[in-house]
């Protein structure tokens, strides 16, 4: 007994370090989710191997069997802790049942017939049911974020449900010396060895799943925040080639220029500049809420194309183009977004007009079940047949729109920009006859009809 009882208690040594390792990192990243119950469990194990240790040197059934139930408990802390790592809301009822069912199985086992095969079978039976159910969870994990760390902590746990189903059907097979000093076989410390090697990969996992997950989201805000500097730059150097052209239609004009044609191309240059501020203002106001243009509400899309059009009107009447828009709906996305969408299919019709006739664009809307349908018909240059999927690609371009300078950004924007709020773009062009970009999104009320 002395052998079994030094091991046991080598391994709560461990079991007690790797508790402070955790509370350590939980109280540095109190916002880690599962350090805290991972802590409690590890902590948890440390105290039920001690006990149980206690219990096989002095033959203590009480001891033995206090240790066992807080193998128990200790287990369903491990699976919550999984659970708070995936985001899963806790199983309450199923933790109580199996608290219950099985701290009163190993207690029956410990306290009405000293029988250590029992309450180990009680124990595997508990580990079985919970790791089982967490392994499956967690092998079911698609976050990108943490679909990696979360195949690594299933596979471990499912390595220790199917043991511990294992023990279930031979333990009790298991031939033992008679009395209750001989009742310890070697099975039983192979699988303490076992047991106390997964919950140090538990550990381990679950510490490497969080900080992984945090790296992931990390380069992910990153990368966001690179794309979309890059798309408001995008956004704002039509409006902003608008004003430097009214400035220098000022300067370059020279002494023949009215007064009243130059207040003109200063005011238009004015507006021109506080749209861009007031859009600059409403990025940095949703990038501070954390929202930055993901939060959905009802918005105006006429309103949103009148603002489309006003932010680009010095370009529209340099190339002689004429917008015509029917009455709008009301649609779930977000205004600033929304704007964005429409000033970009407008930027882009501009841009790849025909040569040899006025640019004409038409805003059109039809409600289709519960989603409305904004149609932005244009009789520019079109887009052959082959090039309509890529276009909406990033950084690339049809061929034929290699006459205009872009950068392959705009359509690919509002795709995404569409695409999360649960709608979608598509396209009709025939080359030579134009385009025509339709949005389809979820339908809040309004005139469509």
């Amino acid at each position: 007994m002395l052998n079994v009882s030094s091991v046991l208690l080598s391994l709560t040594v461990v079991l007690f370090i790797m508790s402070l390792v955790l509370a350590a990192f939980w109280t540095v990243r109190s916002k880690a989710s599962g350090l805290k119950e991972m802590s409690l469990s590890a902590g948890l194990g440390a105290a039920g191997t001690l006990a149980a240790g206690a219990g096989a040197s002095s033959a203590n059934f009480l001891a033995a069997g206090f240790g066992a139930s807080c193998f128990v408990v200790g287990v369903l802390l491990a699976a919550r802790a999984m659970g708070q790592l995936q985001g899963r809301p806790p199983r309450l009822i199923l933790e109580v049942t199996v608290l219950v069912l099985g701290i009163g199985a190993v207690m029956y086992f410990a306290l009405a017939h000293r029988y250590v095969a029992g309450m180990l079978v009680a124990i595997s039976a508990v580990h079985t049911v919970v790791c089982g159910l967490a392994a499956r969870d967690l092998l079911r994990e698609t976050d990108p974020a943490l679909k990696s760390g979360c195949r690594i902590l299933g596979v471990l746990f499912g390595l220790f449900a199917a043991a511990h189903l294992l023990r279930i059907f031979i333990r009790p097979l298991v031939p033992v010396v008679p009395g209750p000093g001989g009742q310890l076989v070697g099975m039983d410390i192979a699988y303490a060895f076992f047991g106390i090697a997964i919950v140090i990969g538990w550990c381990l996992g679950l510490l490497w799943a969080t900080y992984g997950s945090a790296e992931y989201r990390l380069k992910a805000a990153y990368a966001e925040l690179d794309r979309f500097s890059g798309i408001v730059a995008h956004d704002l150097k039509t409006p902003l080639n608008a004003v430097i052209g009214n400035i220098e239609a000022v300067i370059h004009s020279g002494p023949g220029l009215d007064e009243a044609r130059r207040l003109s191309f200063l005011e238009s240059a004015r507006e021109g500049a506080m749209r861009m501020n007031w859009f600059i203002n409403d990025l940095l106001a949703q990038a501070r809420e954390g929202t930055l243009g993901r939060e959905t509400e009802i918005v105006d899309a006429g309103r949103c194309l009148d603002d489309a059009v006003a932010n680009l009107r010095p370009v529209i009447e340099a190339a002689g183009a004429l917008v015509r828009a029917g009455p709008l709906p009301r649609v779930a996305a977000n205004s600033l977004q929304l704007t964005r969408v429409f000033q970009n299919l407008l930027d882009n019709a501009i841009k790849y007009r025909a040569p040899d006739r006025p640019l004409r664009v038409e805003v059109t809307a039809a409600r289709d079940g519960d989603a409305a349908r904004i149609a932005f018909r244009d009789n520019g240059v079109g887009i052959d047949k082959a090039d309509q999927v890529r276009v909406f690609r990033r950084f690339e371009r049809a061929d034929a729109t290699d006459q205009a300078e872009g950068e392959g950004v705009g359509l690919d924007e509002c795709r995404r920009i569409i695409e999360s709020f649960g709608g979608r773009i598509t396209l009709e062009s025939e080359p030579g006859a134009g385009s025509t970009f339709t949005l389809s999104l979820a339908f809040a009320g309004g005139s469509a009809s």
